[in-house]
């Protein structure tokens, strides 16, 4: 059986390292210079930076990535790393205690910092927990079977009774329900700003999620209470991109391709069945089944095209909702930047209007880094990503993937030196040890992954939003990736890549 992959993000790759060991003929094609998209890594100069997602939960081996990596029989090439983040706010940071003060830590934190919040606290605490128990049962039902799997389906029924009549509820409800402070509920809900999606319009309960308290403090035990067990964040040792790689000897490894440089301009359709896919030069590609990775309006109304495609679906593909993009700044710099960040990831914010930011950059307009940034130095994990004494920083931010005023490849540069600015407020003369600097742009990240739209996560998490199956009504074609329903997030599209593998392999009766 003959397998073509359209794109080499993490999704792609999943499914071709999983159906190459089960026996398929698998080629995936690229159309850029390297694998990966935007968990590729970006080297220049002795520097090697990260583009994608810096910290992924859930690669422990006992953990759910962890368990995907160990099953593709990868997970013992690659070296991660426990980590955590920190949070800097216009008037208050979050910053880990030396010694670890227990895992209620960071609420007793608030409560100095906020003192009429305190009985919110312990109510967002007491859900928290509760939520924390639901997914271990979740993620227990999906390791067990029989007994065993009934009983923890009972408890997860149980654990969800609490929430019953919060499930419509969006995050800026929940917030109200326990805090009065704008300021405090921004410890919350501010990692919505990366979403491009605003507190009213985010599924409430997503919040618990998204605020696991071993992201902010990675000493935390893994049980937290009875049945209630976290997830770890971690960060791969020489980058992303070495999954990435391992990804790819795995699929090579199994006599499968991967293969650079040859963009897909067709996929074939015949009696509404996937036939192949066709490259530049008019040439056809044979396959018995494809499965297209990547954006959803460019894989079905231009690879595909809607006359093949129920009205119905295609409506659905031109309405789904996309993030925007980010601007980064690539530095390699001359000193350890330790003393001033939180290890290799912390956030800072300039604002505690999170949706009116969101909403500026969605009519185009770019805040410069006013609103916020994040500063990621990866060679504090992996001290060979940088030149010797010296170390790598990316500077980011969200932004809209198209300005309303002038290009960003005309502004690029000003841009640049606007961020740095605002990052050497936290870190002092910052600018004057900056050896060398690289800067991507929405246009970069779009030519990188081949998109009209470049949306940097994939597509926005609204309440009720409708998701592009990875089955499609086209028969043997499927879709995977960011914006199919699985969502964004690597934690997310290597599990909806492998299950729709798992699936393929079940219904074609391979291995």
């Amino acid at each position: 059986m003959h397998l073509a992959i359209v794109g080499s993000g993490l999704s792609g790759l999943t499914a071709g390292a999983c159906l190459s060991k089960a026996g398929c003929k698998t080629t995936v094609y690229e159309q850029y210079h390297e694998p990966g998209g935007v968990t590729a890594s970006f080297i220049r100069e002795g520097y090697k930076w990260d583009l994608g997602q810096l910290l992924i939960e859930g690669l422990g081996p006992d953990e759910p990535l962890g368990l995907i990596l160990s099953e593709l029989g990868i997970a013992s090439n690659i070296q991660i790393k426990k980590d955590d983040r920190g949070y800097v706010f216009p008037d208050f940071a979050i910053e880990q205690p030396e010694k670890f003060e227990g895992i209620k830590w960071r609420f007793e934190k608030l409560k100095s910092i906020f003192p009429n919040e305190a009985k919110g606290l312990e109510n967002y605490w007491r859900d928290y927990v509760r939520f924390t128990r639901l997914l271990t049962y979740a993620r227990r039902i999906n390791t067990t079977t029989g007994i065993s799997k009934q009983v923890n389906k009972f408890h997860l029924y149980l654990a969800l009774s609490p929430f019953l009549t919060r499930i419509k509820w969006d995050a800026q409800r929940l917030m109200d329900s326990y805090f009065t402070s704008r300021e405090l509920q921004c410890v919350f809900i501010s990692i919505l700003a990366d979403f491009f999606t605003s507190p009213n319009q985010f599924p409430g309960l997503g919040v618990y999620g998204l605020n696991a308290e071993a992201v902010f403090d990675k000493r935390m035990p893994k049980e937290i209470a009875r049945n209630a067990e976290t997830l770890y964040h971690y960060s791969f040792l020489g980058g992303i991109s070495s999954l990435v790689s391992t990804l790819v000897e795995g699929i090579e490894e199994n006599s499968g391709e991967v293969i650079l440089n040859s963009p897909v301009t067709s996929i074939k359709i015949e009696d509404n069945r996937v036939v192949g896919v066709v490259t530049e030069g008019n040439i056809l590609h044979p396959a018995d089944i494809v499965i297209a990775s990547g954006g959803a309006r460019e894989t079905f109304l231009k690879l595909v095209g809607e006359g093949f495609l129920p009205g119905e679906f295609s409506e659905k593909v031109k309405k789904l909702p996309l993030m925007d993009s980010v601007f980064m700044v690539h530095l390699g710099i001359d000193f350890d930047p330790s003393p001033w960040v939180h290890g290799a990831v912390t956030y800072y914010y300039g604002t505690y209007d999170i949706e009116g930011g969101i909403n500026e950059a969605h009519q185009g307009v770019y805040h410069q880094g006013a609103s916020g940034f994040v500063i990621h130095v990866p060679s504090l994990h992996s001290p060979e990503m940088a030149p010797e004494g010296h170390h790598a920083m990316t500077i980011y931010t969200i932004c809209p993937d198209r300005l309303n005023d002038g290009s960003w490849e005309s502004k690029k540069e000003e841009y640049a030196n606007a961020i740095i600015n605002y990052a050497e407020r936290h870190i002092p003369n910052l600018s004057k040890h900056v050896c060398t600097r690289y800067i991507l742009t929405p246009e970069d990240f779009r030519n990188r992954t081949h998109l009209d739209h470049h949306a940097f996560g994939g597509i926005a998490p609204l309440i009720n939003i409708q998701r592009i199956p990875h089955r499609t009504p086209i028969r043997n074609l499927w879709f995977v990736g960011a914006q199919s329903e699985s969502g964004s997030g690597v934690n997310n599209v290597i599990p909806g890549a492998y299950k729709t593998a798992r699936l393929i392999i079940k219904e074609n009766s391979l291995k």
